[in-house]
């Protein structure tokens, strides 16, 4: 775990908006969410409120949706005002929504989850610049729900791990 977090932190110092890897298709789609800290930290999070809410579905669905949609109005030159904040915003959020999961409707869930989706997409989008825009988006989507995914498992193990602990 703590080699996870340390490569967590070392893989990137710095926010994930650098418009380095937004040049190409498929690779720089699967990229993008790995290439900041507030991406991996928001996209995690949003696994681990999945796995708590026990609607493992409905949020992956709702955050891929909502970046989806978010992403190609960001491409199509729509203007969205504090999207960088909204990032951010995302992250204390999520990780607050974490606690609460199991005592929150699921509808309460699925509604912030999109709405925060909605920041990360238009990020992907708007700073999309050359190259296949659809193979740019098959490799976010990919790489978000690849992030998804850690986070439901970290907060299984977790879980678990304090199972046992407390037995």
């Amino acid at each position: 775990m703590k080699i996870f977090a340390m490569v967590l932190v070392m893989m990137s110092l710095a926010f994930g908006h650098t418009d380095v890897l937004e040049h190409g298709g498929f690779m720089s789609g699967l990229a993008h969410p790995i290439s900041g800290l507030d991406h991996i930290l928001a996209m995690i999070g949003v696994g681990m409120v999945a796995f708590y809410a026990q609607k493992v579905v409905p949020t992956f669905v709702a955050f891929v949706l909502a970046m989806m949609f978010a992403a190609v109005a960001g491409y199509s030159g729509v203007a969205l005002v504090g999207v960088e904040e909204g990032i951010l915003i995302s992250i204390a959020v999520v990780f607050a929504l974490i606690g609460f999961a199991s005592k929150l409707s699921i509808n309460f869930i699925v509604s912030i989850i999109a709405f925060f989706g909605m920041f990360h997409g238009f990020a992907h989008g708007a700073e999309f610049t050359t190259g296949n825009f659809v193979a740019y988006m098959s490799g976010f989507v990919l790489s978000t729900i690849t992030l998804h995914l850690v986070g439901f498992g970290l907060a299984s193990v977790y879980s678990k791990k304090l199972a046992f602990l407390r037995a």
